[in-house]
């Protein structure tokens, strides 16, 4: 988001107090650790002071009650400052976008049915094409203070994208079956929360791009490299208390170079049915960005015979890689399942179809596995635990053991 680029600095570790009420959720922070119950923020996230407000019962609501396609499509259209878009129950067929943002205090606040009996479902036209739910501010330069919440997104390529919008937030929404990734943060957009949401069944089209949750862009995509032009500083992102799997092709979470102070903290991962042998993405987090922090997340082997470590850090770019810290993370593996592997099995491989692919993946089960050359050591792993233990598979790499 542009129009607030000036805020994106590095901000020191130390948790500033904020007081503020969170409105939507109130059954996930009393007991989640490594998130600030006043705030509802990762203990280490440094509020900026331009969050939108948290006290939505302060905000004077325009509400527009949505009942079928064509009306969300109007209703997004038309959306400004103040507005509540109410989705009744049902499903919404095709592929909806927002272009407008709200303020810091009047956001856009778009809501569903919470009931899991009658929830409110968007359903893309093609797991090939498109995406389910767009948020882009690309054509206005930036757009923020919208919060997302009680939505189930499906049957799209992506399910929910952010394309240059700040200081937003997607609550308990979940997304499946969809072709790529589930939900993409993207062209520089920070600041922005995920919390309390389910991710499930992605790469449906194409193995190689099933991540569950997506933050940034390749370096492929960056601006001069590509047709594409996309800002790779997606900054100060919150990813917490999700849960992601099973059938999540890829990385459950991949974070891209380019990227800056991701905070991961309380998610729950479950590899069944992670199979990109393809590309590598055989690990609950992949770390190719800097100063992100993941912490008392809980990850599952769950029998996957192909999956190979629970984090991954990775250099795709020169300097990129670097200052993170890893700690307080639970994992099991399935230690039958280690050594090398040749595999040889039918995946959805996008355009070309269902094909037959061979590769040998390496089954180390690291806990923390450092491939950055880094003589400083900069990457930072502590309090860690390891089921069943195993003080030889913890960590490797230049990595500093606090």
């Amino acid at each position: 988001m542009k129009t607030f680029t000036s805020n994106k600095i590095m901000l020191s570790m130390a948790t500033l107090f904020f007081t503020a009420s969170v409105f939507a959720s109130t059954s996930v922070f009393a007991s989640t650790k490594g998130i600030d119950t006043s705030t509802g923020y990762a203990k280490s996230y440094n509020i900026t002071k331009k969050e939108m407000t948290l006290d939505f019962d302060s905000v004077n609501w325009d509400v527009v009650n949505v009942s079928n396609a064509e009306e969300l499509t109007t209703a997004l259209l038309g959306a400004r400052a103040g507005d509540k878009i109410v989705i009744a129950s049902g499903t919404y067929s095709g592929n909806f976008k927002l272009t407008a943002g709200g303020k810091e205090s009047s956001p856009i606040w778009i809501v569903g049915n919470k009931s899991t009996t009658k929830p409110t479902i968007i359903q893309g036209t093609s797991t090939s094409s498109n995406t389910g739910l767009a948020i882009d501010g690309g054509d206005s330069e930036g757009i923020g203070y919208i919060y997302i919440q009680d939505i189930k997104v499906t049957q799209a390529r992506t399910g929910i994208s952010l394309d240059q919008v700040d200081y937003s937030t997607l609550d308990n929404v979940e997304v499946y079956n969809v072709g790529q990734a589930g939900i993409h943060l993207r062209d520089g957009s920070s600041y922005n929360i995920v919390k309390n949401s389910k991710v499930h069944d992605t790469g449906v089209y194409d193995v190689r791009y099933g991540e569950g949750i997506y933050i940034g862009s390749d370096h492929t995509k960056w601006p001069g490299t590509s047709g594409s032009n996309y800002d790779p500083s997606v900054d100060y992102n919150q990813i917490l208390n999700n849960k992601l799997g099973p059938n999540v092709t890829a990385e459950h979470i991949d974070v891209k170079e380019g990227s800056s102070f991701s905070y991961i903290i309380s998610n729950t991962f479950d590899a069944t049915g992670m199979n990109d042998f393809i590309n590598g993405g055989l690990s609950f987090i992949d770390f190719k960005g800097n100063s992100a922090e993941a912490a008392y997340n809980t990850g599952d082997q769950k029998s996957n015979e192909l999956f190979e470590n629970a984090f991954e850090i990775n250099e795709k770019v020169d300097n990129w890689g670097y200052n993170n810290v890893i700690h307080d993370n639970t994992v099991t593996f399935n230690d039958n399942y280690v050594g090398d592997k040749t595999v040889e099995m039918k995946v959805p491989y996008g355009s070309d179809g269902t094909v037959t692919k061979k590769d040998t993946i390496k089954r180390d089960h690291w806990v923390v596995e450092n491939k950055v050359d880094d003589s400083e050591h900069t990457n930072i792993v502590y309090d860690n635990t390891r089921n069943p233990k195993d003080a030889n598979k913890m960590y490797t790499g230049d990595l500093t053991q606090n």
